[in-house]
């Protein structure tokens, strides 16, 4: 589900089944070219399919966070998920850029995930076990 299909007057009844926020992180850097900044956006795209279709119900997608400046980018991160943990009992960060990890890691998430297209041509299947166990392992509090 993302944050545009939640209105004011259901969120209260959907609140207790919904504990999962998921950011996307674009990872931009404000040097891509207009049709590589639409290419990062399809992948994250492609990505967040194998959390939202699955968990539907039980996970909502904010608004992604673009951009991921290497000086700046990791304390607006976390600052970020920290506000997001005061409406979500867990906060999941998704990327498709592999220049992102480093950031999402030491963000105050409960679970980061950078799937690259790479990875989704290699190992779908895998991806998605992964996801399933890593998700199942932070409801089940561990």
């Amino acid at each position: 589900m993302k944050f545009s299909d939640v209105e004011a007057s259901s969120w209260e009844e959907l609140q207790p089944y919904v504990d999962t926020c998921l950011l996307p992180v674009t990872g931009l850097t404000g040097d891509e070219q207009p049709w590589e900044a639409t290419k990062c956006l399809e992948d994250l795209r492609d990505a967040l399919d194998l959390l939202e279709i699955p968990y539907k119900g039980r996970v909502l997608t904010y608004p992604a966070f673009h951009y991921v400046p290497a000086d700046t980018g990791m304390p607006q991160l976390q600052q970020i998920c920290k506000k997001l943990k005061s409406s979500f009992r867990y906060v999941v960060l998704v990327s498709a850029q592999q220049g992102a990890a480093s950031q999402m890691d030491s963000a105050d998430a409960d679970a980061a995930f950078v799937i690259t297209p790479e990875i989704l041509k290699e190992a779908k299947a895998a991806v998605q076990s992964n996801i399933a166990e890593k998700l199942q392992q932070i409801w089940a509090g561990r």
